[in-house]
């Protein structure tokens, strides 16, 4: 009995450890550091790295009983100060760093799909030119993941999906056959595309000749632009950004140029503007591969920003209620989400007007984020540019085309949107 009496009384005389206080001062600074940092978050906004809009505060008006007892009003002030607590965007890139170091994959994935080509649909013949869009731009290529890492580059794989691919194309010449409007359909490539070496072309499908599948099932109403061509001219440019899967607006310029051509338009000079620079862009191929070669050289987003006194109206939710007035062009976009520099970002309808041209003169563009680097340009031939983005846009859109007198509607996507059923299936809610 003395014995355990002792061992107590042993126990009770140990002291704590300086550790101890060590742990229980750093719980406290971080303790105190979020209680302060309460009182300086923002309130809502879009976060462009995950795409979609941040919690803002609940309306005290709104508040009931029902909601108080039931928990929800208290589940919407946690989202809220969840979604907008200091450098939020800071601290989620340190824990996908400190999961990485762990072995937990980035909660990015991309994807890449069957490699298959149809070479009956899709008329798969490469052409044989001599010229130095057919040459090899890179020489190694590792698989990391489900990415590519290309030389000093990382790209998203491509696969050719053929229903899906078909379903695109009928929905697009359902747009042409309904809309009183010109209607028009550009496809970008993926920087895979013009990338991967030639001796490692198992590792994608091709996708010229899908572009020509999907133009060969248009119909007469709707008239495609060749993008592939001029794009695959300057594949030595800085057209696509190494780090991430959109391209440049360089790249869209280019397309921008062929589509004046086929709609019978005077493009604008790009090198009339003054270059502006974004640097240290690292995008979603960096998050989904942590390629140290990357990080050792990142993106620098480099625009002109076209146009005279241009307005843009965006707006931010899908029952376009709520709407803030800005440039076209975003001066507060970096790091992860500096390609937010072109339109802020994805946004359910953006307007963007040009009081030196004609008011009359009015185009849609209905995009992906692929459009937010082309739609700007276009300023420059129509008095008013509508930008909709499918996945959360949400009226028909043969209605407002009529509503608002618009005479163009173009189809911009990348390839890999094309084969998504996603995409297509938000392309067709617009017809409903």
């Amino acid at each position: 009995m003395s014995n355990k009496v002792d061992l107590k009384n042993n126990q009770s005389n140990k002291k704590p450890k300086p550790a101890n206080y060590l742990n229980i001062a750093i719980c406290s600074l971080i303790m105190i550091f979020f209680f302060i940092s309460m009182f300086f978050t923002t309130n809502g906004g879009v976060s462009q790295q995950e795409k979609r809009d941040l919690a803002t505060f609940p309306k005290l008006s709104e508040l009931t009983a029902e909601k108080f007892f039931s928990g929800d009003f208290l589940s919407q002030i946690d989202e809220f100060y969840k979604d907008n607590f200091v450098h939020r965007q800071e601290f989620l890139a340190l824990s996908d760093n400190i999961n990485t170091l762990k072995g937990i994959d980035s909660e990015i994935k991309m994807t890449v799909v069957s490699n298959t080509t149809s070479n009956n649909s899709a008329n798969a013949t490469q052409s044989n030119a001599d010229d130095d869009s057919d040459k090899d731009m890179y020489k190694n290529v590792e698989q990391v993941g489900t990415l590519l890492s290309i030389d000093d580059i990382v790209c998203e794989g491509y696969g050719f999906n053929e229903p899906t691919v078909n379903n695109y194309a009928k929905t697009i010449k359902k747009y042409g056959d309904t809309l009183n409007a010109n209607v028009y359909n550009i496809l970008i490539p993926t920087h895979v595309e013009f990338a991967l070496p030639s001796k490692y072309k198992n590792l994608a499908s091709e996708q010229k000749p899908v572009i020509d599948l999907v133009n060969s099932k248009l119909g007469k109403n709707v008239t495609p632009v060749d993008a592939y061509s001029i794009l695959k001219q300057h594949k030595t440019e800085y057209i696509y950004f190494r780090s991430d899967h959109h391209w440049t607006q360089l790249g869209a310029y280019y397309a921008y140029t062929k589509f004046c051509e086929t709609a019978g338009l005077k493009p604008c000079n790009l090198d009339d503007y003054p270059l502006k620079k974004v640097t240290g862009f690292l995008g979603t191929l960096y998050n989904g591969s942590k390629e140290k070669k990357l990080a050792d050289n990142p993106d620098v987003v480099e625009y002109r920003p076209v146009g005279g006194d241009l307005t843009a109206t965006i707006y931010q939710n899908s029952s376009l209620t709520k709407k803030l007035e800005y440039s076209p062009y975003s001066d507060y976009s970096t790091g992860s989400n500096a390609y937010g520099t072109f339109l802020h970002g994805d946004n359910p309808l953006t307007i963007i007007k040009n009081p030196d041209i004609d008011s009359s003169k009015k185009v849609v563009v209905i995009k992906e984020s692929y459009g937010n680097a082309f739609a700007p340009l276009l300023t420059q031939n129509y008095g008013e540019v509508y930008v909709i983005d499918p996945r959360y846009f949400n009226d028909n859109l043969s209605d407002f085309v009529d509503k608002h007198k618009i005479t163009d509607v173009i189809f911009i996507n990348n390839m890999i949107a094309v084969g998504s059923q996603n995409r297509v299936d938000e392309l067709n809610k617009l017809l409903k």
